[in-house]
């Protein structure tokens, strides 16, 4: 077998490769092979994060019960872990929802929000889904529930009618939920919540350039050193050690896994 490079631009394999990628610039090469998220403000600034905030923050003051309401593959069990685990250290009533495969599909359902209501609660925070639940927002609207909307999948025309919504296209979904508490916890669990996000952004093929890039990196230097307990039998279970956990083993080996909840 013989490979042909097309088009080809260079005999140098690694800087074919970038060329590949879109990647020419001085700059762009730095930030491919040393990412960091600090190099990407500009991406990670959403939309209604302050609005989302102010009624989160609200709503635990007064002890409101807030719905998590997830998705069942790695990026919206990850999403959800990180709202989840950020809100409770914020002293949030918090319960998260994970819709039932066969009995309500994938994305909001008015069987969830109707679980919303009947348990109390008076927030509903999607993660990794929600931008297309035009019908399922008029409902929590009917309900009485304020419907915060934090998703990366592409909008529709019109949007739902939310109380917030925290969206990009930019990232995984468990990244925007990140992107949504960060400001609001403590430093150490910001940090800490990069694995989860890395997670997330190799199982749901995000382009490893970027962004994304720099959160998968940035995060699998956590996983390779977590103290997560469920993460640890995870691995444990799996046959690999901490320090080898690059983005095979998290897309062949860690993923399937968790995958295979839903």
């Amino acid at each position: 077998m013989k490979w042909k490079i097309f088009p080809k631009r260079s005999d140098d394999l690694i800087e074919q490769l970038l060329i590949n990628r879109g990647i020419t610039s001085k700059k762009q090469k730095e930030q491919f092979f040393n990412p960091n998220i600090s190099n990407f403000k500009k991406d990670s600034q959403i939309p209604n994060i302050d609005k989302a905030n102010r009624r989160i923050l609200k709503a635990i003051e007064a002890g409101e019960l807030i719905i998590i309401y997830g998705d069942y593959d790695v990026d919206g069990i990850s999403a959800s872990a990180i709202l989840y685990k950020g809100l409770t250290s914020l002293g949030a009533k918090v319960l998260p929802y994970i819709p039932h495969r066969e009995k309500e599909g994938y994305g909001l359902s008015k069987l969830g929000l109707e679980f919303a209501k009947s348990v109390g609660a008076s927030v509903v925070i999607t993660v990794d889904c929600g931008i297309v639940a035009i019908e399922q927002a008029k409902f929590a609207k009917q309900l009485g529930l304020d419907l915060i909307i934090t998703d990366h999948h592409q909008p529709q025309n019109t949007l739902p009618d939310a109380f917030a919504i925290v969206h990009s296209t930019k990232m995984c979904g468990a990244a925007v939920a990140w992107c949504l508490i960060k400001e609001i916890i403590k430093k150490d669990l910001e940090l800490d919540f990069l694995q989860f996000v890395a997670l997330a952004t190799v199982c749901d093929l995000l382009p490893l350039i970027g962004l994304g890039r720099a959160f998968a990196v940035e995060g699998l230097k956590i996983v390779n050193k977590t103290t997560n307990l469920g993460l640890l039998a995870l691995i444990n279970e799996s046959g690999i050690r901490l320090g080898d956990i690059g983005s095979y083993e998290v897309g062949h080996i860690i993923g399937p896994r968790l995958n295979a909840i839903g």
